[in-house]
C-alpha cells in the first residue's frame, strides 16, 4: 500500500514530488510523457529567481533533481483506471490499474491530469491534422520556415505562436472570432508590433481546404465570406480537462468539466486532491507560478490528512 501516488497527464507536479518526498511520503508518480502546456512557450520569462529569459527545460531540470533527492519515485506508465476499494466506503483508498505496472493500491491521491487542445471541428481539420494543421507552433513551425500561416484563437497561447512564427516565417495570419483579446496586454502589444503580423477580426473559421497539402481557410468576417491563402495553420483556442477513467463517476466537476476542490486542492472524495490547469482553483491564471504553488499546498494537505487519518 503507498502512502501517495501522482497521477500526471499533462500538470505540473513537481512541487508535489519536492514537498511530499520532504514529508517523508515517498510519492509514486505516474506518468506518460514530458509534455504539457508550459513546452509551448519555449522561453520563459517570468518564473521568480530567472531575472533572464531562460527555458523551460532548464526549469522542469532542476526540479526534477530536487524530487529525486528527496525521494520521489517515477513510473513510466498509463493510468487505465482508478477506483475505490470499496464503492460503499470512500475511506478505504483507492486501486490504480496501470498497463506496464498493474494494480497499485494507495491511501492518497494527487490529480496532475492537466488539459487537451480544442478543436475548431471544421471541414479539413481533422483531414489535414499532423500534416498542415497543428496545434502546436513551436513542435512543427520550424518545418514551414517563410512561408504563409494562419494562428487562429485569441488567448495567450494564440500570441505565443504568433510571435514565434513571425520570427520563421514570412507572414502570419492572426484569426479570431471577436475584436478584443483576452491574452496579456504585453503580448498583444508585441504581435502588433510585427509587420508580418496581420490580424483578422470577427472572423470564423469555416473551412481548412487543399488538395494534398493544405492551401488555405475560408472565413466568414462580418457576414462576409474570405479566402486566406496559407500553407499551415496553427489552432489555438482553448483546453477542455482530461479525464480520469472510473474515479469520474464519482468525482466533482463545473459544467465546463474542470475538478472542482476548495482552497486546500482537496476534491469531493475522500483522500483525493487536486491542482493545476485541470481544476477550477487557479481563477483561469494558467500559469507556471500558479500550479507550482497549488501543487505544493496539495501535498502539504495530503501530509496533514495522512497524518490525522
Amino acid at each position: 500500500m503507498e502512502k501517495l501516488v501522482i497521477i500526471w497527464t499533462g500538470g505540473w507536479w513537481l512541487t508535489a514530488g519536492i514537498y511530499a518526498g520532504r514529508y517523508g511520503l515517498n510519492p509514486i508518480i505516474i506518468w506518460a510523457s514530458e509534455w504539457w502546456m508550459i513546452v509551448e512557450n519555449p522561453i520563459v520569462e517570468n518564473y521568480p529567481g530567472f531575472p533572464e529569459p531562460t527555458s523551460w527545460y532548464e526549469i522542469i531540470e532542476k526540479m526534477k533533481k530536487q524530487a529525486l533527492k528527496y525521494g520521489a519515485n517515477y513510473k513510466m506508465d498509463t493510468v487505465k483506471e482508478i477506483l475505490p476499494i470499496d464503492e460503499n466506503n470512500f475511506s478505504k483508498w483507492y486501486k490504480i490499474n496501470t498497463a506496464l505496472n498493474g494494480e497499485i493500491l494507495t491511501q492518497s491521491l494527487i490529480l496532475a491530469i492537466g488539459t487537451e487542445k480544442n478543436k475548431l471541428n471544421v471541414p479539413g481539420e481533422n483531414e489535414f491534422f499532423g500534416k498542415w494543421v497543428s496545434y502546436c507552433a513551436t513542435c512543427d513551425g520550424f518545418f514551414y520556415r517563410w512561408k504563409k500561416v494562419a494562428v487562429i484563437g485569441g488567448w495567450d497561447t494564440a500570441f505565443i505562436e504568433a510571435l514565434y512564427l513571425a520570427n520563421i516565417c514570412e507572414k502570419v495570419y492572426l484569426i479570431h472570432r471577436r475584436d478584443t483579446f483576452r491574452a496579456e496586454p504585453i503580448r498583444v502589444e508585441k504581435a502588433k508590433e510585427q509587420k508580418n503580423i496581420e490580424f483578422i477580426l470577427n472572423a470564423q473559421v469555416e473551412e481548412i481546404f487543399g488538395d494534398q497539402v493544405v492551401k488555405g481557410v475560408k472565413v466568414k468576417q462580418n457576414e462576409e465570406e474570405k479566402t486566406i491563402n496559407i500553407d499551415w495553420v496553427f489552432i489555438a483556442i482553448g483546453m477542455t480537462p482530461n479525464k480520469m477513467p472510473g474515479l469520474d463517476n464519482y468525482l466533482k466537476r463545473n459544467e465546463k468539466g474542470y475538478i472542482i476542490v476548495d482552497n486546500c486542492m482537496k476534491t469531493n472524495l475522500p483522500w483525493v486532491f487536486a491542482a493545476g490547469d485541470c481544476t477550477t482553483g487557479n481563477c483561469w491564471f494558467r500559469q507556471l507560478v500558479v500550479a507550482c504553488a497549488e501543487w505544493a499546498v496539495a501535498a502539504e494537505n495530503a501530509f496533514k490528512y495522512l497524518a490525522e487519518k
